[in-house]
């Protein structure tokens, strides 16, 4: 079990720890002690009776080896400049791979222990059922002491590779107690020597990048980045969680407040910066006078910074259940925040139900796993606990991982709060697969009024300030989705939690075959480019795509928008389909020079996605031909003990009715 729950953490920096890699790994394992327990009843049955020697020091090599071999294997079945959103065929295949090659050999070895020495007490003298029944108990017990230890010391001190190494020099313990050898305990000792020489960091950063810190927390493992700036951009700072890759759980930008790009014409695509807009929609367009709000899931203190800056007086609280996440943004991302109460080490429900405060605003952007919205905090007996905590007017503002408003995941959330909520609406962060969702108590969510927010207020310098202007004026025009309550078999309560199964649809079905915009309507070229090229501006980009829809002829202009307003909806492939049609059309010098700069940029912003597909493609076929691998060996160990000759094992008598 040590082995095990360890297993899922070293697996975690490459992989994540989401419930298809548990399964994975506990599939595997599970699978392997049975070959094993097959196995080890076979060699049981040899006149020299289990080699349990020999099957103790293959499995403490075979563990011993996992830390040094992971890293080679993890970083060849998942390149770290893969896209998230893109990687979650890679990942899962990938886990089943490393699961397989990293961990099945010594758990078959290990699971051929326990029948030996069945049959080897029964043939000391021992009654057969109180060997079996002493063994297994043991076994239980052992197993027990090792999730203990591994989950609640071992791992969050110690770290997942010096745990498998200590676990390894145990293993050999016990083969010099078996044999009664001194030179065995020698060798024991120096399997644990090993655990205390350095081995680096388990996911060394990208090229150019520096890890300015690694901790494994008793949740996740966590790692601290920054990001040289390049080509005028300014450096980053990001805080990424397990597997990361182009993600992250927090950032900051150096001597920055928000977190968006500062690139002029380009809208914010930071929902951080977003968030702000909360206390607008609970005052109706203004800041509630004495304004509170709580953070749950800190983010490494991101919402109170961009909160100090843009609602400076406003109280902040924060609760966060990892308090190495809060350890992390104090140490490595500085700058003033709001004040308020900061909780750590505690579950954002727990806090909330146990809370006697009122706050104009909740923001929840919690996630598990990297990619999971925990269900006990979408739920509507949570969403419940949230409207009796919020002052009259008050919001919910929830980041939801989507493209759209037909997010699975988004809609299921959205249809749950509309059960309890006024209203609830949600808009697409432009340029990211973030959608923000407000659900306010009283009163109705009007976008229009985030417009007549009065600028002055606020607490930023000029570059934040400017961003802050765009994040308003893209808030106010962008496409609001209004959402009611779903029937009750939708509705997500704490018995029927489904986020898991939608959160596949969300990843893997929306990203469909690339399609060109189909432009078959009654309306004139001329006035349906003015009309797309308006939603645009607004950075509506369902709007550019449905105007567009509507022109009775192609233009090489239209191909435009509806490339750029689909590659702000992540359609990326689809967005150089249009690219691709529009330099057919004959364009102009100037639109024609646009769209090459512009698809040189997909391009390269699409060969990580092409490569996600491709590595999910390769780690597919590697997991069938490991397991078939294994499963040949199993029936050659078979076949070959089958042939060989056997003691006669201890007798059982039953006595039949």
């Amino acid at each position: 079990m040590a082995v095990e729950l360890t297993a899922v953490r070293l697996l975690a920096p490459y992989f994540g720890d989401s419930a298809y890699v548990w399964t994975n790994v506990i599939g595997v394992i599970l699978m392997a002690l049975a070959l094993g327990a097959w196995s080890g009843g076979a060699l049981a049955e040899r006149p020299g009776g289990s080699p349990l020697g020999r099957l103790l020091l293959f499995a403490a090599a075979f563990v011993a080896a996992v830390p040094w071999l992971s890293p080679v294997l993890g970083d060849w079945l998942l390149p770290q400049d893969l896209p998230l959103d893109a990687a979650m065929p890679a990942l899962v295949r990938g886990s089943l791979v490393a699961a397989i090659v990293l961990f099945a050999p010594a758990i078959w070895v290990l699971g051929a222990v326990t029948p030996g020495l069945v049959v080897g007490a029964a043939h000391g003298g021992a009654s057969l059922g109180r060997a079996a029944g002493v063994i297994s108990a043991a076994g239980t017990v052992g197993s027990l002491v090792g999730t203990f230890l591994a989950t609640h010391w071992l791992v969050p001190t110690c770290g997942c590779r010096v745990t498998l190494l200590l676990c390894s020099g145990l293993l050999l313990v016990a083969r010099a107690v078996l044999i009664a050898s001194p030179s065995a305990l020698v060798v024991s000792a120096a399997c644990f020597g090993l655990s205390i020489v350095p081995m680096g960091p388990l996911r060394p950063p990208l090229a150019g990048q520096e890890l300015l810190a690694e901790r494994e927390s008793a949740y996740q493992y966590l790692r601290v980045v920054r990001v040289p700036g390049t080509d005028g951009a300014a450096a980053r700072t990001e805080l990424k969680i397990n597997e990361g890759l182009d993600s992250y759980q927090s950032v900051a930008i150096a001597d920055a407040v928000l977190t968006s790009d500062g690139t002029e014409g380009q809208p914010p695509s930071s929902y951080y910066d977003f968030h702000a807009i909360a206390p607008i929609v609970a005052g109706d367009g203004s800041r509630p006078d004495r304004m509170r709000a709580l953070s749950i899931g800190d983010a490494a203190g991101t919402i109170r910074r961009i909160y100090a800056g843009v609602h400076p007086g406003a109280t902040v609280d924060a609760v966060e259940l990892d308090p190495m996440v809060v350890e992390l943004g104090d140490a490595f991302f500085p700058g003033t925040r709001a004040a308020g109460v900061v909780v750590d080490d505690m579950d954002g429900r727990v806090f909330v139900a146990r809370s006697h405060a009122k706050w104009h605003a909740i923001h929840i952007d919690a996630y598990s796993h990297q990619v999971y919205i925990p269900g006990q905090l979408a739920s509507r007996e949570f969403f419940e606990q949230c409207a009796m905590r919020l002052e009259p007017g008050g919001v919910v503002a929830c980041n939801v991982g989507g493209l759209d408003a037909a997010d699975p995941v988004l809609t299921a959330i959205a249809r749950t709060m509309a059960v309890v909520f006024d209203s609830v609406a949600a808009m697409h962060v432009p340029n990211s697969r973030n959608m923000l969702l407000i659900a306010r108590r009283g009163g109705t969510i009007d976008a229009k009024r985030i417009g007549e927010w009065k600028f002055g207020s606020e607490s930023l310098g000029s570059r934040d300030l400017a961003i802050w202007r765009r994040v308003v004026a893209a808030a106010t025009a962008a496409e609001w989705t209004t959402f009611v309550r779903g029937d009750d078999d939708d509705v997500l309560c704490d018995d029927r939690p489904r986020l898991d199964s939608l959160l596949e649809g969300s990843y893997v079905d929306s990203r469909g075959g690339a399609v060109l915009v189909v432009m078959q309507g009654d309306e004139a070229t001329e006035s349906t480019e003015a009309s797309a090229y308006a939603a645009f501006r607004r950075g509506d980009a369902r709007s550019t795509i449905a105007a567009a829809e509507r022109s009775r002829g192609d233009s090489a202009y239209l191909r435009y928008l509806c490339g750029v307003a689909r590659w702000s909806l992540r359609e990326l492939e689809s967005a150089d389909l249009e690219f691709e049609a529009a330099m057919r059309l004959s364009p102009k010098e100037q639109l024609l020079a646009l769209l090459v700069s512009q698809r040189a940029e997909l391009e390269r912003q699409l060969q990580p996605i092409r490569r996600a597909s491709s590595v999910a493609r390769r780690n597919g076929w590697v997991a069938v031909a490991a397991a078939s691998v294994g499963l040949l060996a199993a029936l050659a160990f078979g076949y070959r003990m089958s042939q060989a000759p056997r003691s006669p094992s201890a007798s059982v008598r039953t006595a039949g009715r």
